[in-house]
Parts: structure tokens; C-alpha cells; sequence
């Protein structure tokens, strides 16, 4: 006699299960990584797009011979306007139309928790995007002011971009954090 029920056709539920929850650990690793290579993108593509629209406001006063102010406006967090107003003070840019802005995609904001550490820069006391900031042109230089920072934040996360002017640099710097250390761009 033929003994048919010992040969095996296929998988036990167990060994399924098994692979199963394996592939579900793995892939939930991918995602996480994912997320975060993402998330650092993007505060980096901000900080460099913002160092491009700050040029670009600098060779606007220098091409015009007229002083803008670059400034977030009411409770707005994800624009910086440009202004073309003599300063940058309260009231100076009530009821004048802006003539430029840059626009960052939420959940990325001009602005900053305390985690991050600005007390590295010589410029941690100027925020030119809730203080403003004035582009007086100058024959030669930047128009940019001498020294002054504008910082973003990707939503809750701890991942950083700052674009960063001080005294001994005639550029803008744009840089990035998502551990200690600020890496420039």
C-alpha cells in the first residue's frame, strides 16, 4: 500500500505567517528611512531656494538703487516678502504691495523651536525673517546686511535649514541640520 499523506504540496500556515511578518519589519524599516531622506530634502531644497530668492532680492537693490526689506508678514509662516520701503520697522510695511515673495511648502516654516542651537553664529540675535531685513544697495557688495540669519524648520521634526550672512563672508550660506552638526549646502 501507497502511504500518500506524508508528501508535502505546499506551504504550513506557520511558515507563511513567518515570511509574512519578516517582509513587515523590513519594509517598516525602508519606510521610516524613507521618510527621513525625504524630510531632508526638503529642508535642504528650502534652504537653498532661500538663499537664491536673498540673492536675488540683493541684486534687485543694488540693480535698482533702492532699499527692499525682506520680512514675513502677520502670522503667515511659510512667506517671506520683499518690500521696496526705505525701513524695515513696524508700520513701515502696512499698505505696500510687496514686490517679490518666496512661498516654502508646508509643514516647513520661517521659524525655529529652541532645540536649535544658534548660538554657534556670530548673527543668533538678527532674524531677518520675523525682524526684517533691510537690502541697502552698495556699488561692488551685496546689498544684503552684514550680518543676519533666516532659519526654517520641517514641521515638528528636528531637521533644520538656515541660511546664514555674517561680516567676514560676502555670501549667503545655506545650511542644513538634522543632528548636531550644521553641514553647509
Amino acid at each position: 500500500m501507497l502511504n500518500h499523506g506524508s508528501k508535502k504540496n505546499g506551504y504550513t500556515l506557520v511558515e507563511v505567517l513567518v515570511v509574512v511578518t519578516i517582509m513587515g519589519v523590513l519594509s517598516s524599516m525602508g519606510v521610516a528611512g524613507l521618510r527621513g531622506a525625504v524630510i531632508n530634502a526638503r529642508i535642504k531644497d528650502c534652504a537653498q531656494n532661500t538663499a537664491a530668492f536673498l540673492e536675488r532680492v540683493a541684486n534687485d537693490a543694488n540693480r535698482l538703487s533702492k532699499r527692499i526689506c525682506v520680512k514675513m508678514a502677520g502670522d503667515n509662516e511659510q512667506t517671506l516678502y520683499a518690500y521696496m520701503v526705505n525701513d524695515c520697522g513696524a508700520g513701515s510695511i502696512e499698505n505696500v504691495e510687496p514686490i517679490d515673495s518666496l512661498t516654502i511648502e508646508a509643514p516647513a516654516r520661517f521659524s525655529c523651536d529652541d532645540q536649535v542651537q544658534l548660538d554657534d553664529f556670530s548673527t543668533a540675535d538678527k532674524d531677518w525673517a520675523s525682524e526684517g531685513a533691510l537690502f541697502i544697495p552698495r556699488i561692488g557688495l551685496s546689498a544684503a546686511p552684514s550680518e543676519g540669519y533666516v532659519c526654517m524648520q520641517y514641521g515638528t521634526s528636528y531637521a533644520y535649514g538656515l541660511v546664514e550672512k555674517n561680516r567676514n563672508n560676502n555670501m549667503l550660506i545655506p545650511q542644513w541640520r538634522t543632528g548636531s552638526f550644521w553641514n553647509k549646502l
